[in-house]
């Protein structure tokens, strides 16, 4: 099995989305990006990944409502949110409901790396299936 970090980034917005799958792919993750909430239930159905790159502001299904069927799925994935409207209410919202981290864009390249790494590696952890040399200490 490939032991890769697998990334899915839902953003509606194309070049962002697009940039952060060529980022994450150079930094050696195995990176999705689709554009909406339903197509993130629908690739979460169809394979399995680590972590969830979730924007809270998409014209078809807003990032809340994409936590709440995420949940609701059962899937095994660690959510980082990223929204460009900071919101206090909404990142306390989320992280009390189980995402992992909530991000403001722009958000810095070697920060958002670090935190998908450290995501990753929690889910890793909690499945019992990791340990510290499949992401190298030098990420923390």
């Amino acid at each position: 099995m490939d032991s890769r970090t697998r990334v899915l980034i839902v953003d509606d917005e194309d070049r962002y989305r697009e940039n952060m799958v060529r980022l994450l792919t150079a930094q050696g993750m195995h990176a999705l990006g689709v554009s909406g909430g339903r197509q993130a239930l629908e690739a979460l159905r169809e394979s399995e990944f680590d972590v969830l790159l979730l924007d809270m502001k998409m014209p078809d299904m807003d990032g809340r409502a994409t936590f709440a069927e995420i949940l609701a799925l059962g899937a095994d994935v660690q959510v980082v949110v990223l929204s460009g409207h900071a919101s206090v209410d909404d990142a306390m919202e989320m992280m009390s409901r189980g995402a992992f981290d909530y991000l403001i864009k722009p958000c810095p390249t070697e920060v958002l790396v670090k935190k998908v790494r450290q995501a990753c590696l929690e889910k890793r952890m909690v499945r019992g299936d990791a340990g510290m040399d499949e992401l190298t200490r030098a990420d923390f």
